[in-house]
């Protein structure tokens, strides 16, 4: 190594634990690491200068074991173990059981207008996110990436954000490592073991989140309209969580790329459609979409799930980010061009197409032609769908399932669950307004009775002859549908016996 690179390096002289704050005298420049949680900190490093006052959040007192070895200084929380190397101040991460999580390769040097610096990119790992990019496939490997929005994860178990304003420069072109290129030092690491408590604890973090607006391309094409629904998604892997989207711009398109364009601009929370209906999926979904707004207030979680999000340990997820999860329980898979078809993947279980009642089992590709929205449910789980006669509740055995519903307006919840045994299935309401429900209950055979204790519900002859407290089986679908009116602060049972 050259002299002048050799003097350049710094050297901790001495180090100060002050509660979530430990901070670092260096014989050049300064660093602190400020705790946010047990698996949270944010790291700061000025290479010349005193660091820069910044407003820092509220934070609980943090539990922090600090010690030192003849080169490096390391902390330790009850969930993470943090080194920082005396010399050079690389920052190495590991788990509570010793696994690495994130390891620095090189330590911080200017160049150009950035600082830059490596980390190290084990083999197998994933690396998503860094804003709405319009790439086919969330990993970042053999990439480069330019962004205004430096929220990067690894499914080595960790989220980095780098605060203050960019552009950050992204490589994952090396081999083994990849290279920051960011004005300052300063980022925060979110440990979680999947992506789901990355989010929470960036959350937690005061990581703040604003409505931002998909770019509204005009004219609109079918590759805008591709475009879009890939940066929604890579947007939510992104933490970006309210996607403002303009259907508007659609207007006055041909009928088959805005009939497409609706069933993909209805499904954002926040949509402009001035003269464009949204579609009449949407129109089924207020009831399913309550429990989801609070989610993304309290858990920072996105509505649109990508899959890598819901399924981590599925690599193929990792290439296929024009599918989404609609919150936990729904696989949406539009189609984005003129050919009413496409091929889509089903990640592991067992999957329903709502619209031909086919289940298939995950792990596979499969294709679709359709002119509908390609919409699939997922073993166990609960759907509720609004309809003119109340609330259809779709469940979906053999798993249990359950589902929280929100009444807006007495700021409490309604509760539905299912638990099937070995011959019997017990449907249960936990209504908390009065209201009309039908269950619909998919693939199962004929059951020998419905009702509850000694009440047995009579058969209706048709699905519309359907009343309070009875029941119809198509044997076609294999579907059984159980229509109950349930009062405020009723537990509605209902036992279906085969």
């Amino acid at each position: 190594m050259p002299f002048q690179a050799l003097a350049a390096v710094a050297t901790v002289l001495s180090f100060a634990p002050q509660g979530n704050q430990v901070d670092f005298k260096l014989d050049h420049g300064a660093a602190e690491i400020v705790w946010n949680s047990p698996a949270t900190f944010r790291f700061r490093r000025s290479l010349e200068d005193a660091l820069p006052v910044v407003q820092m959040g509220p934070h609980d007192k943090v539990s922090l074991k600090v010690d030192e070895t003849p080169g490096a200084v390391r902390i330790r929380s009850d969930v993470l173990e943090v080194t920082v190397q005396k010399h050079g101040l690389l920052v190495r991460v590991r788990s509570a059981d010793g696994q690495q999580v994130m390891a620095d390769l090189s330590e911080p040097r200017p160049e150009g207008d950035a600082i830059v610096w490596e980390r190290e990119m084990p083999a197998g790992a994933r690396f998503y996110g860094l804003g709405p990019r319009v790439d086919p496939s969330f990993d970042l490997r053999g990439r480069k990436a330019e962004t205004d929005v430096p929220f990067l994860l690894s499914t080595t178990g960790y989220g980095e954000f780098h605060a203050g304003a960019g552009p950050f420069r992204f490589d994952f072109t090396g081999a083994g490592r990849y290279r920051v290129a960011a004005p300052r030092v300063d980022y925060s690491i979110y440990y979680g073991p999947r992506p789901k408590e990355i989010f929470k604890e960036r959350h937690a973090a005061n990581a703040g989140n604003t409505v931002w607006q998909v770019p509204a391309e005009k004219p609109v094409t079918w590759t805008t309209l591709r475009d879009s629904l890939l940066r929604m998604v890579q947007a939510a892997m992104s933490g970006m969580l309210y996607p403002s989207f303009d259907l508007s711009t659609y207007f006055g398109a041909d009928a088959p790329l805005l009939q497409r364009a609706r069933q993909v601009g209805s499904l954002p929370a926040k949509v402009t459609r001035g003269a464009v209906p949204l579609s009449n999926f949407r129109g089924q979904l207020d009831t399913f979409y309550g429990p989801y707004v609070p989610e993304v207030e309290y858990n920072g979680y996105p509505v649109w799930h990508p899959l890598p999000f819901q399924f981590p340990d599925d690599p193929e997820c990792a290439s296929h980010v024009d599918e989404f999860m609609l919150g936990d329980e729904m696989l949406i898979a539009p189609i984005y061009d003129g050919t009413g078809k496409r091929s889509l993947y089903l990640p592991q279980g067992v999957w329903t197409n709502l619209e031909t009642n086919e289940a298939m089992t995950g792990r596979r590709t499969i294709q679709v032609s359709t002119s509908a929205l390609p919409v699939f449910a997922r073993n166990g789980t609960i759907v509720p769908l609004d309809s003119a006669g109340g609330v259809a509740l779709h469940y979906f055995p053999r798993l249990g399932a359950e589902f929280f519903i929100l009444e807006d307006d007495i700021s409490d919840y309604s509760a539905v669950h299912a638990a099937p045994s070995l011959d019997a299935m017990r449907l249960e309401i936990e209504s908390k307004k009065e209201r009309d429900y039908q269950w619909v209950v998919h693939h199962i055979d004929k059951p020998a009775s419905v009702g509850f204790e000694d009440l047995k519900y009579p058969v209706a002859t048709a699905p519309n002859q359907m009343t309070d407290r009875t029941w119809f089986y198509d044997p076609v679908q294999k579907n059984l549908q159980v229509r109950v009116h349930a009062r405020a602060k009723e537990d509605c049972i209902v036992v279906i016996e085969f």
